[in-house]
């Protein structure tokens, strides 16, 4: 009977690597749950105010006005490459 109750399928350590596996899901969806929010912060930020949406135009895409100037670095592996 005691055995039954340590290492069946239904027993003790069972019971233990299920509680592990429940904190270990609960933690993720918690993570989850915080960069949901993060990016609905973000959506909305963006629907909402031109200049986020302007300013994220700028970095991601390179966009500039008729009056502005893009100075270009070279990364320093390919100043590495070149150098050899």
């Amino acid at each position: 009977m005691t055995y039954q109750l340590i290492c069946s399928n239904h027993g003790y350590f069972i019971y233990q690597q299920e509680q592990q596996n429940i904190i270990a899901l609960q933690q993720q969806a918690h993570i989850l749950k915080q960069q949901h929010d993060s990016m609905v912060r973000r959506i909305l930020q963006l629907r909402h105010n031109p200049k986020a949406l302007e300013n994220l135009v700028h970095e991601r895409l390179g966009y500039v006005y008729p009056n502005e100037y893009i100075l270009m670095m070279p990364d320093e592996k390919t100043q590495a490459k070149e150098s050899k």
